[in-house]
Parts: C-alpha cells; structure tokens; sequence
C-alpha cells in the first residue's frame, strides 16, 4: 500500500471534488504541481483515429508564440514515440523526457529547440490513458534551469495516472447527466442543423408533426423535411427510435470531450500530411 502522504491527499482532493469534465483539468493542474513541483501542466485528448489533438494548458502565454510552438510539434511529433504520444510506448508509465534523451541529445532535437526551449520549457514527464477511440495525456514541465524529475515524482504521477483516469470516466458521466437533451445530440451529431435537433427534441417530448410546426412556425412539410433529414443523418427511420436515442446517446461518441465542449483549447494535427495552422479552438 502506497503511504506517500503528499500523493495521499492529492487523491482524497481528486474525489471529494467530484469534478465534470469543466472542472477537472484545472484541478489535476494543482494536483500535478503539488505532487511534481512543476512550472506547467498540460492536458491533452489525442484523438487516434484522425491524428488530431487538443490541448488546455495551465498558464497563459502569447497566443503567436504558442501558435507557433504548435506548428513545430505537428511538424515533429513523429520523430520519436514519447512526442506522438504512442500507447504502446507509455503504456501504464509515467514517462519523462530524460528517461528517452540524455541532456545533450534533448538541447539538439528540433522539437526541443523549436517548441520547448523557445518557450524556456525543458523538463517533461508525462502519462497517457486510454480511452476509447482517444488518449488523454497529463503531462507536466519545468523551466529550463531546473532539475529532472526525479524517481519519487515519477512514481507519484504514475500511481496517480489510474485514479485520473478513473476520475475521468466519473467526471465524463457527470458532464452528460447534466447535458441538455439539445446539446447531448448536438454532440454527438454535430452535422445535424440546429432546427433539425429542435425538432428531434420535440419528436422525443412526442409531440406531432402538427405541433412542432405550430410551436416553430413553420409548415407541415419543412418538418417532414427536417424530419427526413435526421433519419438520414443519425441512421435510423423510427420516431420511436429517435426519441429514445436523443435522452440515450453517447455525447461524444464520434469526438472527444475537448472537441465539444466550451473550452479554449489549442489543436494540431500529429498524423499524415499534417501542418495545418495551429489556433484556439473556440
């Protein structure tokens, strides 16, 4: 049984708070300090199946410089399976940037002297997690100057990886309990217009054809319009079936989590042909 009293207490604090997803990176991003001593936390979704990610970050800098140092790491990211963010590399450790590079090999790297030591970044360690069809990954960094991480700071972020990702899963559920039934299919069907998930909100209250084009103002036939439209997109031609899908679908079961909600995070894209302009997501 771990007794480390400082790693303790962080995990008592990640489930007394029971987070939501809003809540939840800004409070690994004290939880992380506390138990690393470090300078800056990252949280990162790292979407596999496109080769996107997206990121929250737990200091403010210039947009410009980190628009930039976005830029370089897409250009970089598939030098070496510690920058793309590999599962089968980290697997369930907390891995740090000196356990892969010893000093003088890091000072060289592109990716060092592009993204991090522009921004007087040099320490990293980091752990990744499954989930689904995407990673999170919560790392931490230090200033250049400082020390490496040392053995006792990796084996706290290791043992607290797990009950992240636990805490994760609980916030995940929290944050759709709450969801509208509007924005919990706008979610999960982002190519459907806002006036067709109103009218399959009003389907799911079941009301009729006539109702919904009375209660928006609208012809008969525009409903039906929309309504063929919604079949088309969500892949069923049941009201039935549509009524119980928009209390019941999985929100984010097509994007993760930071592509949808209200956060201002930054993305770039790590896979093939990537290079596209970095900038906040919303």
């Amino acid at each position: 049984m771990n007794t480390d009293p400082i790693l303790l207490q962080e995990i008592v604090r990640l489930y007394e708070a029971e987070p939501d997803l809003l809540t939840l990176p800004p409070l690994l991003f004290e939880g992380v300090v506390r138990l690393t001593d470090s300078d800056v936390v990252g949280w990162t979704e790292v979407h596999h199946r496109s080769g996107e990610l997206r990121a929250l970050l737990s200091v403010e800098d210039d947009p410009a410089r980190r628009a930039t140092a976005f830029q370089a790491y897409a250009r970089h990211a598939g030098s070496h399976p510690f920058w793309q963010k590999d599962p089968a590399f980290y697997g369930e450790r907390a891995v740090r940037e000196s356990d892969v590079f010893t000093d003088e090999e890091f000072m060289a790297l592109p990716m060092a002297r592009e993204v991090f030591l522009p921004s007087n970044a040099h320490r990293i360690m980091g752990v990744l997690m499954l989930h689904g069809e995407y990673s999170l990954d919560l790392s931490a960094h230090r200033v250049v100057g400082r020390p490496a991480y040392s053995d006792a700071e990796r084996d706290r972020l290791q043992v607290y990886r797990g009950h992240v990702l636990r805490a994760y899963r609980q916030a995940q559920q929290r944050t759709v309990d709450k969801l509208p039934a509007a924005d919990r299919l706008r979610y999960a069907f982002p190519e459907l217009t806002q006036r067709q998930v109103e009218v399959a909100v009003w389907i799911a209250q079941g009301n009729s054809n006539e109702a919904i084009a009375t209660a928006m103002s609208v012809s008969l036939d525009t409903v039906k319009a929309h309504l063929k439209a919604i079949f088309s997109k969500i892949g069923t031609d049941s009201r039935l079936a549509l009524a119980k899908l928009v209390h019941t679908v999985p929100p984010f079961s097509q994007m993760p989590p930071l592509w949808r909600l209200p956060l201002e995070t930054w993305k770039t894209h790590t896979g093939p042909g990537t290079g596209e302009t970095l900038a906040a997501a919303r």
